[in-house]
């Protein structure tokens, strides 16, 4: 009777010790704590590394554009998308007001060409003084800032609507980012009202770019269309 009882207790303790190693293996990870605070990461008020407010407003010395920024970790964004009338940019015109609100299209490769080289004097030259279009690495810091992820995107989109296809943000940091959508080699545009595409300064190779696209989970970065708007960050 003893043996048996010996003999049930060690199996007991192995299935015991058998079912705890296979809930360790089969435990579903925990998701990552969502620790971000807009008064930390982009608080409106107080003064940014360059002695600036974090948020507030700045001439463009080329054509008196004025346009709103703000402060996001240690960068400083544009929150507009940039206006400037340079080479092979185009203002769309077939519906009322967009070019003032979206700001400009623009091509940043060698004779505006869709796939091509970068025009390296226009890219060091499009944006204001003191300011340069991003790279993937600069997109993907903003990204890490604001939460990664759908999070993310949702806390850079802009609150306003923009129709049944957009999903408005909650804007946090007043990025305000504006679903522009691109503009084709035909001139129609292509996710108009439902997303931001934006250029970034990396090649993605010898005739192509990344751009820095916000989809509904995740700030990706794809092959360039033809014109996309441009949003600048401070040197």
């Amino acid at each position: 009777m003893k043996h048996r009882l010996g003999i049930s207790f060690v199996y007991t303790a192995f299935l015991a010790l058998l079912l705890s190693a296979c809930d360790d293996g089969s435990s579903a990870p925990e998701e990552p704590v969502d620790t971000f605070d807009a008064a930390v990461v982009c608080p409106a008020d107080g003064m940014n590394a360059y002695g600036e407010p974090n948020r507030g407003t700045f001439t463009d010395a080329r054509d008196g554009q004025v346009y709103k920024y703000t402060t996001i970790g240690n960068q400083v964004w544009m929150a507009e998308n940039l206006k400037f009338n340079a080479p092979y940019s185009v203002c769309y015109d077939k519906i009322e007001g967009y070019c003032e609100t979206f700001g400009r299209f623009y091509s940043l490769h060698e004779n505006g060409e869709w796939f091509d080289l970068f025009d390296q004097e226009l890219l060091d030259t499009i944006c204001p003084t003191g300011w340069h279009v991003p790279s993937v690495d600069e997109w993907s810091a903003l990204a890490n800032n604001m939460g990664e992820g759908a999070k993310a995107v949702s806390r850079l989109n802009s609150f306003k609507s923009f129709g049944e296809h957009y999903t408005p943000g909650s804007d946090n940091c007043g990025f305000n980012s504006l679903p522009a959508g691109a503009l084709l080699e035909n001139g129609d545009l292509e996710v108009v009202y439902v997303t931001s595409v934006y250029w970034t300064s990396t090649a993605k190779d010898l005739s192509s770019s990344y751009c820095s696209w916000f989809s509904s989970n995740e700030i990706s970065f794809g092959i360039n269309r033809a014109k996309m708007t441009i949003r600048c960050v401070k040197n």
